[in-house]
């Protein structure tokens, strides 16, 4: 079955929106037409980004699902930037793939470097995470899933436990041999 959903003073604008909680929502009116949490979503869903389209891939237990969204401007480039924008905040959630025919560099906050996509290698996101500098870190890595309620009690619990020193040493050491090669 296809459906295509256009977005006009007509029919109505789709409006696309990424809630800080973690929703995702196409509404048009007063109706919601697609919604879901992105908590998670790397276990089901998956984004693959061509030029001013995002193609969403979902499988849930044996159901299979696909939409794709076309972002609209004024111009070309501005179709681009709307969808880039979609992507940046996606990427806090989910990775977002990029077809191999197009290369853009994402920025990184307060960062002069640009990468692909935001991405790093291993040694260098091992160099960021020993650094404690997560402003170095792509987007996805900058944003903790666990809120700060949830946070203390876990790491009250790692404390009391009597090998979580050793275990934090090891992880240590094997960031450091991943930054030396």
């Amino acid at each position: 079955m296809k459906n295509v959903l256009e977005s006009n003073e007509e029919s109505g604008l789709l409006i696309l929106t990424i809630v800080v909680s973690g929703h995702f929502f196409i509404s048009q009116r007063r109706a919601v037409l697609e919604g879901f949490s992105l908590i998670d979503a790397h276990k089901w869903l998956k984004i693959v980004r061509r030029a001013d389209c995002l193609l969403f891939g979902s499988k849930l237990k044996n159901e299979c699902r696909m939409f794709r969204i076309q972002f609209d401007g004024d111009s070309k480039e501005q179709a681009l930037e709307h969808c880039y924008n979609c992507v940046q905040k996606l990427a806090d959630y989910v990775t977002v793939q990029v077809t191999e025919d197009q290369v853009i560099d994402v920025p990184l906050a307060q960062s002069s470097k640009s990468f692909p996509e935001g991405r790093k290698s291993v040694t260098e996101l091992a160099q960021s995470v020993l650094k404690s500098s997560t402003s170095e870190l792509p987007l996805a890595y900058q944003h903790s899933v666990w809120s700060a309620d949830e946070l203390g009690p876990f790491i009250r619990l790692c404390l009391l436990d009597q090998n979580f020193p050793a275990f934090v040493e090891e992880v240590e050491k094997e960031l450091k041999k991943l930054t030396e090669g």
